[in-house]
């Protein structure tokens, strides 16, 4: 998908959250770099007008227009927003030749894989890739990824909300209500550029100090070339097992996610770590008050400093006053962000690995729609690739239904007893909370 080339456009400064996840792309190339949602359509799908509101989206939304280009000055990147595309480069649709809906499936998440693996180029491309993909007159796909650096998840779940609501919108009827324009990003880029808070700059920069590491350095990462893959254990919390985990969380004084973070901390730092502090990186949406209904990437990776404790309830302690703290001082200035990327990144890899945790909830992503006669169910072609993690790595997917937690551990773990002795104190942490592997 090419960018359009005409007039020159006007640079703007990149988001904190831009800038955050744009630093952990140059320290680990690897990264994957995409959000994704996957559809199934049942019904007769009306293509012209659902093509009318993917347009309609991408205009409403100027994060979906975004472009990187290099700022010479600041030996760095800065973003332009580019016209609206022209449509046949808004939404590939292809019929599918397939023998069942079996077969059908298998391939759209090949396709969605591919389209997840291929790296972004925002500089020849705009930050999304649509797909339609026909089985039959009332069974589609509809396939959608997006740069990390355009959207965020809160900044994804606007973009599917607008389009399915641009869908069902009667474009006709000019007097009935109208799905609302959203703040502008660039906006909200520039705003945020400007406003960093001088009490921020100096609790980081307090942090950074007493992150200097004293003595020899941390050991490099050990090479784990040719080794196996990183172990994934999952659990699936839910009846007796979520209440008992609600109990023991509010014994505890504290939610279920900062549960999981104060058990893992406690697990790698009783089985794992030689330091007598972790860092562990926990995604914090940055968006001020007036920006929460705005798209976009703000969500900037932060690390909670947590020292060595005796007791699963000091960590647990711990663990909500530094979330707090992080939280309160998440807006700062570019430069600051630069040497706290720098400082903590920079240790963290040199001590071979990093810890990172991240919540999901259900209720911040649209669920399955049923609008103009048919139905569109979220995550029906889940895409398949390896799944790759350097450190340890902490998923919890919350919401009303059972809790879903997925712990992903580097290959080096996998060499010995390491992985199961890190699961093992993790689980007890959950109150004895089984993960399988």
């Amino acid at each position: 998908m090419q960018a359009s080339t005409a007039a020159p456009m006007t640079r703007y400064p990149l988001t904190s959250g831009q800038s955050s996840y744009y630093a952990q792309m140059r320290a680990q190339p690897e990264m994957s770099g995409s959000l994704s949602a996957a559809y199934r359509i049942e019904g007769e799908l009306d293509v012209a007008r659902f093509a009318e509101a993917v347009a309609r989206t991408v205009g409403q939304h100027d994060a979906l227009r975004i472009g990187l280009c290099d700022d010479g000055r600041l030996d760095d990147q800065t973003q332009l927003v580019r016209h609206q595309p022209d449509s046949a480069s808004l939404l590939s649709c292809q019929q599918v030749r397939s023998s069942s809906e079996e077969q059908f499936s298998r391939y759209a998440r090949l396709v969605h894989g591919k389209d997840l693996a291929e790296p972004w180029d925002l500089s020849t491309e705009y930050p999304f890739r649509f797909r339609l993909l026909r089985h039959s007159p009332t069974v589609h796909a509809f396939l959608a990824s997006f740069s990390h650096m355009a959207l965020d998840g809160r900044g994804m779940a606007l973009v599917l909300r607008d389009l399915w609501n641009n869908f069902d919108h009667d474009t006709t009827h000019p007097d009935r209500p109208s799905v609302p324009q959203r703040q502008s990003f660039v906006r909200a880029a520039e705003q945020h550029a400007a406003g960093g808070s001088p009490r921020a700059a100096g609790f980081w920069r307090q942090r950074i100090a007493e992150n200097c590491p004293a003595g020899e350095p941390p050991a490099e990462r050990p090479d784990t070339t040719g080794q196996r893959r990183c172990v994934i254990a999952q659990a699936t919390v839910g009846g007796a097992e979520r209440t008992m985990l609600r109990e023991r969380a509010r014994d505890h004084g504290c939610t279920e996610f900062q549960l999981t973070i104060a058990a893992l901390a406690h697990a790698v730092l009783t089985e794992v770590a030689t330091d007598d502090r972790l860092h562990v990186w926990l995604p914090i949406d940055a968006r001020s008050p007036e920006d929460f209904d705005t798209s976009g990437m703000f969500t900037v990776s932060l690390p909670v400093a947590l020292p060595r404790t005796g007791t699963l309830r000091e960590m647990t302690r711990l663990v909500g006053t530094e979330v707090m703290a992080v939280a309160a001082n998440r807006q700062m200035d570019h430069s600051t962000l630069a040497a706290l990327q720098t400082s903590f990144r920079e240790n963290d890899t040199r001590r071979g690995w990093s810890v990172v945790a991240s919540y999901f909830n259900r209720a911040q992503n649209p669920g399955e729609k049923a609008v103009q006669g048919i139905v569109a169910r979220p995550g029906s072609y889940p895409a398949d690739f390896q799944y790759e993690s350097r450190g340890v790595e902490l998923a919890v997917l919350g919401g009303p239904g059972p809790l879903h937690i997925t712990l992903a551990l580097d290959p080096v773990f996998s060499a010995d007893t390491t992985a199961d002795r890190l699961l093992s104190a993790f689980s007890a942490g959950l109150g004895g909370i089984r993960l399988t592997r």
